[in-house]
């Protein structure tokens, strides 16, 4: 039976909001939720502005998949059809074909797998994986981060830490400088994380750095590095490359954080919550317990500053800073005022010279 017609009235639909329904359905639940997803390359294509479109098979599954062409730079393989692949991203809807597609932010070659799986082997049969996560300190000390001299992470740690949380209450850095590129890279981050592990004073300790092409990460999918985070007594925390990036330190991590900058928020975000239980534990002092009489005395006049302590000159010490006063004008400054009056003398009187011949 056909509703009846005022029915159908409320219930028409244009195909542009039916499309806007679903996109506002599908990217409330998708977008920005990123994952891995691995398939098969099909229908490649490479358009005139240098994206990349192809479909990601798997059976008789397929979604359209798109790869910017700023990304794409950053693959340390050539995509092309029928080869296995991996790919990290999102899903976007879009509404003028009513089709979801998987924005491609990053993607790896399943050929190149082998060394990961072997590490993982070798980690399993040492009883390092699956990764055993340590619990967050409870009280943050000092914080000890590795990361190159030269990195672009530093300061945008330094402004999130800073901006994230009181000064009073985060824990001082220490900045453990290493290579994070080349032959060296490997050995130079593992002498950073024993040095810093044998810090007692040091509670956590973060590896961060800036984005990068795939072999420049590849440093932090080394087994010396996985086993030197696994079989660390400290709280380890990672925050490597871009939101795109992954490697296989952030599966040893105590705590993976996507950016350097969002590894500096949840560092404050500790020092924050465990400064309320710092306070709590120093035992309040009560008004029936009585103040040492010392607190009251007032230090002794000749008692000098403390070591280290470069006072500043006292504001009454006018000796060596009087001002002279200012020196009177020059004689060539009167000379100069005198002629320019006679002057003004002689215009005055031509001028009451010219208007007398007039009459």
């Amino acid at each position: 039976m056909p509703p009846e017609r005022g029915t159908a009235e409320q219930q028409r639909r244009s195909i542009a909001q039916i499309n806007r329904t679903l996109r506002s359905i599908l990217e409330a639940e998708t977008l920005e939720h990123f994952f891995w997803v691995a398939g098969k390359v099909d229908r490649f294509y490479k358009s005139d502005r240098g994206h990349i479109y192809f479909d990601l098979v798997d059976g008789d599954l397929r979604i359209r998949c798109m790869l910017r062409e700023e990304q794409s730079g950053d693959l340390s393989f050539e995509l092309r059809n029928h080869l296995e692949i991996e790919i990290y991203g999102d899903i976007h809807f879009y509404e003028r074909h009513a089709e979801a597609q998987i924005n491609v932010l990053n993607a790896r070659s399943l050929a190149a797998m082998p060394d990961d799986v072997s590490a993982i082997e070798s980690l399993r049969a040492e009883g390092l994986f699956p990764p055993r996560r340590k619990a967050a300190p409870a009280h943050i000390s000092r914080i000890g981060l590795i990361t190159s001299r030269s990195s672009r992470a530093i300061g945008d740690f330094e402004n999130a830490y800073q901006g994230a949380g009181d000064r009073a209450v985060l824990a001082p850095l220490t900045w453990q400088y290493v290579q994070l590129e080349g032959e060296r890279a490997q050995q130079s981050i593992l002498d950073g994380i024993v040095l810093l592990e044998s810090q007692d004073e040091i509670d956590v300790i973060a590896i961060i750095r800036g984005g990068g092409r795939n072999p420049e990460m590849a440093v932090f999918d080394q087994l010396d590095i996985l086993r030197a985070i696994a079989r660390s007594s400290k709280f380890i925390v990672t925050g490597i490359g871009h939101q795109r990036d992954h490697c296989l330190a952030d599966d040893f991590a105590d705590h993976i954080a996507a950016t350097p900058t969002a590894a500096a928020t949840f560092l404050a975000q500790l020092c924050l919550r465990s400064a309320p239980a710092l306070h709590a534990s120093q035992a309040p002092r009560t008004y029936a317990e009585p103040i040492p009489p010392a607190a009251f005395e007032p230090p002794p006049f000749d008692a000098g500053p403390p070591p280290g302590y470069d006072a500043p000159p006292h504001e009454d010490d006018w000796s060596g800073r009087m001002v002279s006063p200012q020196p009177s004008p020059s004689r060539g400054y009167k000379l100069l005022a005198i002629a320019l009056l006679l002057l003004a003398i002689a215009a005055v009187a031509f001028l009451g010279y010219a208007v007398l011949q007039s009459l």
